[in-house]
């Protein structure tokens, strides 16, 4: 069973490593801004000492907003328990709105969110277009083939039952 914490200085290092090798850098491209993921607040997800997950967000003026999502071991609800953290945490602290960004080929992410109480809230067409400005390495070709240029926001129901 893994155990979850938040994150703290001490994990800085294997989250850098892990993004970069995951996302191909540090930085994703998110709304016409690049964001540096290795500095963002977030949960990890251990088992025994070794990290199978992790979640990062960050805090605006609509919210919060979860930047990445891994889960490094598929099926083992480390995924679902890192979001029922935030959803915990942002209800309990009255964070307000609770959203995040995908591309249209990431039909796996759908698929998760929404099962997991989140609504199709937002479309940015071409917004992965102009993304490519400011990150060249994110690839034109996605899942399933599917050519990536648009960005899909999700925010999370908290009324739902």
């Amino acid at each position: 069973m893994a155990e979850f914490r938040p994150i703290c200085e001490k994990d800085r290092k294997e989250i850098e490593k892990q993004v970069v090798m995951r996302w191909g850098g540090r930085s994703m491209a998110i709304h016409g801004e690049l964001i540096d993921v290795t500095n963002l607040p977030g949960f990890l997800a251990f088992e025994n000492t070794q990290l199978v997950g992790m979640l990062t967000y960050r805090e605006s003026s609509e919210g919060i907003e979860i930047i990445s999502l891994d889960s490094f071991i598929e099926h083992h609800g480390i995924g679902s328990a890192l979001l029922k953290a935030i959803v915990r945490a942002t209800e309990e602290q009255n964070l307000g709105r609770l959203y995040l960004t995908t591309t249209n080929d990431n039909l796996h992410a759908l698929h998760f969110y929404q099962k997991r109480g989140f609504t199709l809230s937002g479309l940015r067409i071409g917004a992965v277009i102009e993304a490519r400005k400011l990150k060249p390495s994110i690839p034109l070709i996605g899942n399933d083939g599917i050519p990536i240029e648009h960005e899909l926001e999700l925010t999370y129901d908290f009324n739902r039952t």
